[in-house]
């Protein structure tokens, strides 16, 4: 088995993640179903998804990311916030300033403490606007009418649902919205899914609903980079944008736009230890 049995347990505004040092790049479909039971909340050690840490080319960190199905994802915003520290905390840099390579891009971070900055890769606009809509012989949706989703790609694939007024982003019942939206025609390889309420000029309110661990989540990294580039583009707000989350724990995105896309993306947020614990083989049993 190439999953260690140490590990230690991080969490980034609010996403739980185990993180090895290993290279994710050995894991069999064994070893794939092994982190999906360790991911199992209530009878494994439970979290998100899992981070594997390597060595990469030129002194960077190589960092492989797997969701709590135990799928490989190109990348996790959240996730990578807590290899960056990691990788500093446990000296496997020099200085405080890592690069990591994911599977979207190489990505440099900045680790003060517990607040970790990621300086992303320029991103492309937002898509055209989807027509949101249920299943059929579903129930409809509790949105108001001819509502749509924008598609924004930040690494993953996300879908991005701004509320209206009088739209109560609590009062949604992600666990029946979420499902489908994830799975939007228009959108083949899936997509989270954030909702989004505007709570100020400059500050933003997201409920994220994550394909992989197919539910909703405390906190989306990507997804709130996500949402703030399209409600700047929706003319809502204006950058730099303080997300909140699920969790309570607040982001902040700054980022421009260009004549090529959007860029200068930074996005900041808590990226905590836990603890640090050794498996017994009963954590990946069925």
């Amino acid at each position: 088995m190439a999953v260690p049995r140490r590990f230690v347990k991080m969490a980034g505004g609010g996403n739980d993640f185990l993180v090895f040092e290993a290279d994710g790049r050995t894991l069999s479909e064994e070893d794939r179903i092994v982190v999906s039971r360790l991911c199992r909340r209530g009878v494994s050690v439970g979290a998100d998804g899992a981070l594997f840490l390597s060595g990469g080319a030129e002194g960077r960190i190589h960092l492989d990311y797997f969701n709590a199905d135990g799928g490989l994802a190109a990348f996790c915003a959240n996730g990578t916030r807590c290899a960056a520290r990691y990788a500093v905390t446990r000296r496997l840099v020099s200085g405080r300033e890592p690069v990591l390579e994911t599977g979207w891009a190489t990505i440099a971070a900045l680790v003060d403490g517990e607040i970790v900055s990621l300086a992303l890769p320029p991103l492309p606009r937002p898509g055209d606007p989807l027509f949101l809509s249920a299943p059929p012989g579903a129930a409809p949706f509790p949105l108001r009418p001819a509502a749509m989703g924008i598609p924004m790609h930040v690494g993953v694939p996300h879908l991005v649902v701004l509320l209206g007024d009088g739209e109560d982003l609590e009062a949604l019942d992600l666990a029946r919205l979420g499902p489908p939206l994830r799975r939007h025609p228009a959108m083949p390889d899936g997509a989270n899914v954030n909702f989004v309420r505007i709570a100020g000029p400059s500050r933003i309110a997201v409920r994220t609903f994550e394909r992989g661990v197919e539910g909703e989540t405390l906190a989306c990294g990507s997804g709130v980079v996500a949402a703030a580039v399209v409600a700047a583009r929706e003319g809502r707000v204006t950058a730099p944008v303080v997300c909140e989350t699920r969790s309570g724990a607040a982001f902040t995105v700054l980022f421009s736009e260009t004549g090529e896309g959007i860029a200068d993306v930074v996005l900041t947020g808590d990226a905590r230890e836990i603890f640090t614990a050794e498996m017994t083989e009963e954590a990946w049993q069925e």
